[in-house]
């Protein structure tokens, strides 16, 4: 037996980051070899959270496994419509 978990994730800002180095002809820093880039991090929505959470403890008390699908990735998508899932939710399957 298996618990399904259908989770979403977002891309939120953490950051900011210069990539590449200054070039310096040794009187002029040319900061345009430069290039300036927000870093990102993929994490669960609030709601997933929940729902990932009844599922590990519904899981836990029916000693099943648990598979998490993303509906944030192609494969994740597929795999919901197939299932007939449109939004964060779980489970059990066989």
């Amino acid at each position: 037996m298996k618990v399904e978990v259908f989770v979403r994730k977002e891309e939120v800002a953490t950051g900011h980051t210069i990539i590449g180095r200054p070039m310096s002809d040794g009187v002029t820093t040319h900061y345009c070899t430069t290039q300036s880039s927000i870093k990102t991090e993929k994490i669960l929505t609030e709601e997933s959270k929940k729902v990932l959470d009844e599922a590990t403890k519904r899981a836990k008390e029916l000693n099943a496994t648990v598979v998490v699908y993303n509906l944030s990735t192609v494969k994740g998508r597929l795999t919901a419509l197939m299932k007939g899932v449109k939004s964060p939710t779980w489970r059990i399957a066989q």
